[in-house]
């Protein structure tokens, strides 16, 4: 009896790997309702020679020059050329010169149609970058596509920046972030360790508060020795009596003569 159940258990167990089908004998399964491509059905059910999605893509404009703090809008088309309808994780791979605007998110795209997005970037550093615009169309895996978003950064500051604020926009500090940059290379190159713009941030400040120190030291000894030269001559004899004074002991009037013995008095009295 109890083999029995067992075996019964087994059998409702297994029925769904038992009952899954491979039409076309690559290996992967056909895709249902409860076994997606996004799972790890095949996404060509009925093609041998091809399971992973496929899409067509593109982007307008092909290339982008920004300038600090200008934003670019790329207009990205993807396409499901496969029979299968999908539905993918888009996110935006950044670079250190960009400032990534765009909000990852799922999306769902039926066979034969196709998805627009706007994806905003703006620059952040000078240098050139490439921005990736990555489509996950299976859970945990790499991307199944990616497009190339290349963008080059002028060292020049958008001058629409300052063109539409009145006093509300926070002032553009992105030189500060190169300059950073710059030194944790430098100290990364010259030195045994690696460096990132934290440590350099923090290399830097603890380098100016030691040169504000030192500077606040020289000010105070010159200011010292300038006092000093400003004495006049009567103030030096002053001190000079006063250490002299100190050095050669006490006065003789601070010294306390002996207290004599009192005499003796005979008071005799007269018979």
């Amino acid at each position: 009896m109890r083999w029995a159940v067992f075996a019964a258990c087994a059998i409702l167990l297994l029925s769904p790997l038992a009952c899954a089908e491979d039409s076309d004998g690559d290996g992967y399964d056909d895709p249902t309702e409860n076994y997606t491509v996004w799972d790890g059905a095949d996404a060509y059910p009925n093609n041998p020679d091809v399971h992973e999605p496929v899409f067509s893509t593109g982007c307008d404009p092909p290339v982008a020059t920004l300038d600090l703090g200008e934003p670019v809008t790329f207009t990205c088309t993807i396409g499901n050329e496969g029979p299968i309808g999908l539905n993918v994780l888009i996110d935006v791979k950044d670079d250190v010169h960009l400032r990534d605007q765009f909000d990852p998110a799922y999306y769902d795209i039926n066979q034969g149609d196709n998805l627009e997005l706007q994806v905003t970037l703006s620059g952040l550093s000078e240098g050139v970058a490439m921005a990736n615009l990555r489509i996950f169309a299976r859970a945990n895996s790499t991307a199944s596509h990616t497009i190339d978003l290349p963008i080059e950064v002028t060292g020049e500051e958008w001058e629409g920046m300052n063109s539409h604020s009145e006093g509300t926009n926070p002032p553009d500090i992105s030189f500060i972030n190169r300059l950073l940059d710059d030194f944790s290379k430098w100290l990364t190159e010259h030195t045994p360790w690696e460096f990132n713009s934290s440590n350099a941030g923090l290399i830097i400040l603890l380098g100016a508060l030691g040169l504000f120190g030192t500077v606040r030291l020289y000010r105070a000894r010159n200011i010292w020795h300038r006092n000093m030269e400003q004495k006049t001559t009567s103030d030096l004899r002053t001190e000079e009596r006063f250490d002299a004074i100190r050095r050669g002991g006490k006065h003789e009037h601070h010294i306390e003569p002996t207290i004599p013995s009192s005499p003796e008095v005979i008071i005799r009295r007269k018979d």
